[in-house]
């Protein structure tokens, strides 16, 4: 047994050197603008189920400069999946959306919504899950004080339950964000959105390459889109690749 996980570490660290210098030789390879080998350098990486946000936003990149537009989207979109908080990525969208044809304004949202979605944003699922916890069990620890060596408490324990269950109620919120929270690219020049999953529907409006759409539900080969300003409609699958 001792000999089987001594091996495994020895593949799993290996696997990890090799990542790594692959990684760097497609950065190389980047910066002496030969994006086609730090591409497919990149694809490798992720072959080999090796991900990171700095991974997408480069591959992303390499693909900014070839000027495919949709993909480079795509995999900024996949970099702030990992790491929503990152700046470059951001900012590489709004260039990536100005050579879109498709304009796109962003539906006016309450404003208490609006704040919410960026203090889920500050920091990651598990750091929401680390600060739930530990208020949790602060509060506890502070409950026992109170009742077993009647330590006086009295405003510290509720005000450490309040923020316990703000801490829960994000991380609840974040997590769901992540189940339920389908998103994906245009990856076809020109698609037609229906009215109902059905090729012989009412065509509805037109979207095109490189657009960003969420995806609310979805029969067979068919799913139920939205986009910013709050059209909706049906596609097919094959027009799209879910981020």
């Amino acid at each position: 047994m001792k000999k089987a996980i001594i091996i495994f570490n020895l593949i799993l660290c290996y696997n990890l050197h090799a990542n790594d210098s692959l990684f760097i030789s497609a950065n190389n390879d980047y910066a002496n603008q030969d994006y086609i080998n730090a591409t497919a350098k990149y694809d490798s990486l992720i072959a080999n189920n090796f991900e990171s946000a700095e991974l997408y936003y480069n591959l992303g990149n390499c693909f900014y400069k070839t000027n495919e537009i949709h993909q480079a989207i795509y995999y900024y979109e996949k970099s702030l999946k990992i790491d929503p908080n990152f700046e470059d990525a951001q900012e590489n969208i709004k260039l990536c959306k100005l050579q879109l044809i498709d304009k796109i304004d962003q539906m006016h949202e309450l404003f208490y919504k609006k704040y919410f979605k960026k203090i889920k944003k500050l920091i990651s699922l598990n750091s929401w899950k680390i600060l739930s916890l530990i208020s949790i069990w602060t509060f506890f620890l502070f409950f026992i004080l109170k009742i077993f060596f009647k330590k006086k408490t009295n405003f510290i324990s509720p005000a450490i339950l309040v923020l316990s269950l703000i801490f829960l109620l994000i991380t609840i919120s974040v997590k769901n964000d992540e189940l339920n929270n389908r998103s994906a690219i245009i990856y076809a020049s020109t698609i037609d959105v229906m009215s109902a999953p059905s090729g012989k529907s009412t065509k509805l409006f037109t979207l095109h390459l490189g657009t960003k759409i969420n995806i609310n539900d979805q029969i067979e080969d068919w799913v139920n889109i939205s986009i910013d300003n709050g059209k909706k409609g049906w596609i097919l699958t094959q027009n799209l690749k879910e981020i």
